[in-house]
């Protein structure tokens, strides 16, 4: 009987029945996790997936996240990491293997986290911006100066004093160049790899200074590609590739708030109560205007208790020497936060006043991902728009992708908006000296708590004392 039945095994295996070439296109389209089960069925199927076809297998698109055409581990010398979890890889298996391990912890309703504290100077840290590639941060202060720090170590490898670099200078950094505002209306351009010049780890060297003739207000650079804003009713756009050229100047409407980000062909400006203005980056033309006081769905964030939530954890039983400052990997300091519809009843738990009305709300940092757009106010709302262009496209379209998310907050602590980054369907944000990250669908949209949303949203706290908070600096990463 023993013997029949393996005949029969063998008869209905489709490893035997089907051509290898047909196998893998079928194991191309199954889970991670029907895979791993067929690893476990028989020797054979061991070896065909983790043996004879594991490069062909993991390397998938389907199976690794990489650029299409990728042969080798090379994009990964540019990925985004504090803490080399891509080092050393041995195989596309083990690249699938770590991804889908870090997925699964941005999936939980408290992520496990680690926390690194770096002392910058002792002054209040304004702007700072990650190099990942380099191993270096970059950072102004409010006192003035730029610090450039060894992402590793944590020791200083360069500085410019007060007297170079004004107090609550605006940074912007992509790739080795690494832009701030100065006194009279000017931005500089410094680079840190400068043809001919023999530069150490961390060292920048000025390569031109930008003069305008009116108020400049802020500037986002991206790539080689810098927009500039003035609140007097132009948008400069330059090339920094090689020497900085003007390629547009752009009309917009007067009183830009200093807000502004680009996407490959748009830049899109805050002009506070009148909404985010998107403008073609080729043309100079405007493309429309998106105000989230047009928008339909309303959301709310269900907040913590109190500060200390955000610092020990609801119910986590952990104590202040586990989580600041921390040694150990741990899930007591995030703070699971729940997203419901409807608008917020009470804006403040302390304050009665409540901050303006939708109507009224200013809008400051904007900030796009390919299609997706996001915004906040000083009011401390958030307005997602997961297709801009669809958006702005239509009012039909426009109430279809857009949503608002309000916030617990009197707007006291809010500089037009704060701070803000999107990155991998989730929105970064600060409010009331709390740092929110809101989990998105695969599709961009919001999704309240009951509805049973694709990524979780979870709070932690910006200081490990609230008489220690300042404003949290955030960026395009």
């Amino acid at each position: 009987m023993a013997e029949q039945a393996d005949n029969v095994a063998e008869t209905t295996d489709p490893l035997v029945l089907l051509p290898s070439e047909i196998v893998l296109r079928i194991i191309e389209c199954a889970e991670l996790s029907s895979v791993a089960s067929l690893t476990q069925l028989t020797r054979a199927w061991h070896a065909f997936i983790d043996e004879t076809h594991q490069d062909a297998i993991y390397s998938s698109p389907t199976k690794a996240e990489r650029p299409l055409q990728t042969k080798n581990f090379d994009f990964l010398s540019d990925s985004l990491n504090y803490n080399k979890y891509y080092n050393n890889l041995q195989s596309w298996k083990d690249l699938c293997k770590r991804q889908t391990l870090l997925s699964r912890g941005w999936k939980r309703e408290r992520p496990i986290t680690r926390e690194t504290t770096i002392q910058i100077g002792n002054d209040p840290i304004w702007r700072f911006r990650p190099d990942f590639k380099r191993r270096i941060f970059l950072s102004t202060s409010q006192m003035g100066g730029m610090n450039v720090i060894d992402m590793d170590s944590g020791s200083l490898l360069w500085r410019l004093d007060a007297d170079k670099v004004r107090p609550f200078a605006h940074l912007e950094y992509d790739n080795g160049t690494a832009v701030w505002d100065r006194e009279g209306d000017a931005v500089e351009i410094w680079k840190t790899d400068v043809e001919g010049a023999n530069l150490a780890k961390g060292e920048f060297k000025r390569v031109a200074v930008l003069e305008h003739d009116r108020q400049t207000r802020g500037f986002q650079l991206t790539g080689n590609t810098l927009c500039v804003v003035s609140s007097e009713k132009k948008g400069y756009i330059y090339d920094l590739a090689g020497e900085p050229t003007l390629l547009r100047e752009i009309d917009i409407e007067n009183g830009a708030v200093g807000h502004l980000d680009q996407g490959e062909d748009v830049v899109a400006y805050s002009l506070g109560d009148k909404g985010y203005h998107f403008f073609d980056k080729a043309s100079g033309a405007s493309l429309g205007v998106l105000h989230p006081k047009n928008t339909t769905k309303v959301y709310h964030i269900v907040h913590p208790t109190s500060q200390l939530d955000c610092r020990l954890g609801v119910g986590s039983g952990g104590r202040a020497s586990d989580t600041y400052p921390p040694k150990f990997p741990g899930r007591n300091r995030t703070v699971p936060l729940k997203i419901q519809k409807g608008e917020l009843s009470i804006h403040s738990l302390v304050d009665p006043f409540y901050g303006p009305e939708l109507a009224e709300d200013e809008w400051g940092a904007g900030m796009l991902d390919g299609d997706m757009f996001a915004g906040v106010s000083r009011a401390g709302r958030v307005f997602i728009c997961s297709d801009w262009r669809k958006a702005l496209a239509s009012t039909a379209g426009f109430e279809q992708v857009t949503a608002n998310l309000e916030c617990d907050s009197n707007g006291t602590t809010f500089d037009l908006g704060g701070w803000l980054a999107i990155r991998s369907h989730k929105v970064m944000f600060e409010t009331q000296d709390r740092a929110y990250i809101v989990g998105l669908n695969d599709d961009n949209t919001l999704k309240a708590h009951d509805e049973n949303p694709e990524r979780p949203s979870y709070a932690y706290a910006t200081s490990s004392a609230a008489q220690l908070a300042v404003p949290v600096s955030f960026g395009k990463i």
